[in-house]
């Protein structure tokens, strides 16, 4: 089965066996939620600094088909959380946005790595050609990992945000499913 091929190819290192990584479920709200703002509260990764979602809207989101949610959890932690929105119109159905956050003790184990490598396989298993991301300019652990997994850099938002007093800039980074 090409999809098992893929996998296999794809995952070279496999996940310190205390982490496991699977499709998030309604019964996770509460714990991706905690994930989020944990990394929110850090005010240096993520635009938002305040999960909007309740558990209840939380629950209801993981129910859209279209979309995917995925978990790392240990010891029934989340300990990190990442999703692939798909477009919403017949027009950009063929594309997707990526968006991940990470607990700060769970991060440089390969967690995020190993996660952007699932999201990418089922992106291209659903007909999704074209998976986007942005990330913070200062991240650049974040960027090394991208352009790594194949991210290619698509555009650049000057002074697009403010943090810790100082601009930063939006970077657009674009993954082609074809190349998989």
């Amino acid at each position: 089965m090409q999809n098992n091929r893929l996998r296999d190819i794809f995952l070279k290192k496999k996940i310190d066996k205390n982490y496991i990584i699977r499709k998030a479920v309604p019964q996770d709200a509460k714990g991706i939620i905690n994930c989020m703002q944990s990394v929110m509260n850090e005010k240096i990764y993520l635009v938002s600094e305040y999960y909007l979602l309740t558990e209840r809207g939380e629950h209801e989101r993981l129910k859209n088909p279209g979309d995917l949610t995925l978990v790392c959890e240990s010891n029934g932690d989340i300990a990190g959380v990442l999703t692939i929105q798909r477009g919403m119109y017949k027009k950009n159905r063929h594309i997707a946005n990526l968006g991940i956050a990470i607990k700060k003790d769970y991060r440089n184990k390969k967690i995020g790595t190993n996660m952007i490598m699932e999201a990418l396989i089922w992106s291209k298993d659903q007909g999704i050609l074209k998976v986007n991301l942005e990330v913070f300019s200062i991240n650049v652990n974040a960027i090394k990992t991208y352009r790594k997994l194949g991210f290619e850099y698509e555009g650049v938002r000057k002074n697009q945000f403010i943090i810790e007093g100082k601009y930063v800039d939006d970077i657009l980074m674009t993954f082609f499913t074809d190349t998989l």
